[in-house]
């Protein structure tokens, strides 16, 4: 298919696919096991119409990256994977050196699905491992396996993908360092491209919060967390490794693009039950009801930006203030390890960030929490693990 005009904007389109096999004990995110195959069929076909009422907003914009998030997209199979990427490339103006990434799930991947999706343009996959410890795998709520998770990247392989990133979770409940070094070694050793290293955090609506909360288990000590976390940052630096976002590591030029898309604050389209969005000043989400998200788009008879933003899809929607949205590109940029620059700062907003935040800017300087290099303000290495205290001085 001949490339479509492209307006050089950097805009990126995220797809939220609910559906999971089962429920993971840490997750917060929107998503429940599908009740039928007939239930995935009729979410992806209000996804495919949703992102058609989306072009009225991007008009001839191009897009540089694709997201298929969740949930596990994976479990939608390669028929529906194929029919929504292919709906995405005939509606919108997808440029031919895009990022396109398909999270996947061990348990629901096979060579079939990654062929499909190479085939329809998709080129990096983000597998979520979490753990190599089939114990810590079962304490987490997941459904797959350690000998499952070598087969899935197999299969990620074999079908000519050559961009993959594992996700991984360290802090879990009574593990150990020597755990955790057993964890990063072995997905080394499947050689992937990109790592995401999160610690375990608990969130009240998921059933380790639940249980933190009523003091049935114990979060690892402070320590241990930053030694778990230090020596993930040491190890992944000696093998060449770039360390780019608090929790995300790669080798040199595969840093998520769509990511960082986030973390500049640029555009994106967002489409599905529950995905948030950002286009303009306007900052969205769509309710929480994969049922009534699917009957609103079926029966609408609006196909442009009315449609796309009706009042029954939507679960906020707000236009941010300029104060917002440089609030917002401070502690975003601020996550990524070379940090913001002051000159894009003011090209964007109009003003420096000392005009704004001096003394904040000085005492987190003082306390060598923030260091400044010409034309770029960073985190120091001492406060990534305690980050959202330096964060908190850019929300007023």
């Amino acid at each position: 298919m001949p490339e479509k005009k492209v307006v050089d904007r950097i805009l990126g389109l995220y797809v939220h696919i609910p559906f999971c096999r089962s429920k993971c004990n840490y997750c917060s995110f929107f998503s429940a096991p599908p009740q039928s195959e007939e239930e995935m069929d009729r979410y992806t076909e209000a996804l495919i119409r949703h992102i058609q009422m989306g072009k009225s907003l991007v008009q001839d914009r191009a897009f540089s990256t694709v997201y298929l998030g969740g949930g596990t997209p994976s479990l939608l199979g390669s028929d529906r994977i194929s029919r929504i990427l292919e709906a995405v490339q005939q509606t919108l103006s997808i440029r031919s050196d895009a990022e396109i990434t398909l999270e996947a799930n061990p348990e629901s991947a096979n060579q079939d699905l990654f062929l499909a999706f190479k085939k329809q343009g998709g080129n990096r996959v983000s597998l979520g491992v979490q753990s190599f410890q089939d114990d810590e795998l079962t304490r987490l709520g997941r459904v797959h396996s350690v000998d499952q998770i070598e087969q899935a990247v197999e299969s990620i392989r074999s079908a000519g993908l050559n961009n993959l990133s594992l996700d991984l979770i360290f802090a879990l409940p009574e593990q150990t360092l020597d755990r955790w070094r057993e964890n990063l070694s072995r997905a080394l050793l499947l050689q992937p491209d990109h790592i995401s290293a999160y610690g375990l955090s608990y969130e009240d609506e998921t059933l380790l919060g639940r249980l933190y909360a009523q003091g049935k288990i114990a979060p690892v000590l402070d320590e241990d967390y930053v030694q778990m976390y230090d020596w993930t940052r040491l190890c992944l630096k000696e093998q060449g490794w770039i360390h780019y976002e608090i929790s995300n590591w790669s080798r040199p030029g595969r840093q998520s693009r769509h990511n960082r898309l986030y973390w500049n604050r640029e555009e994106y389209l967002a489409v599905g039950v529950s995905a948030h969005g950002m286009i303009g000043r306007i900052r969205y989400s769509f309710i929480r009801k994969a049922v009534q998200y699917v009957d609103v788009i079926q029966n609408m008879k609006d196909n442009g930006k009315s449609g796309f933003w009706h009042p029954d899809l939507m679960q906020d929607k707000v236009e941010l203030t300029q104060e917002e949205m440089s609030s917002d590109f401070m502690i975003f940029g601020l996550r990524q390890m070379d940090g913001i620059s002051i000159n894009a700062f003011r090209n964007r907003f109009g003003y420096d960030p000392a005009d704004r935040w001096s003394d904040a800017l000085s005492a987190l300087k003082a306390r060598g929490w923030l260091v400044q290099q010409e034309d770029r303000v960073r985190l120091a290495h001492c406060a990534v693990p305690i980050s959202n205290e330096v964060f908190v001085h850019f929300l007023d």
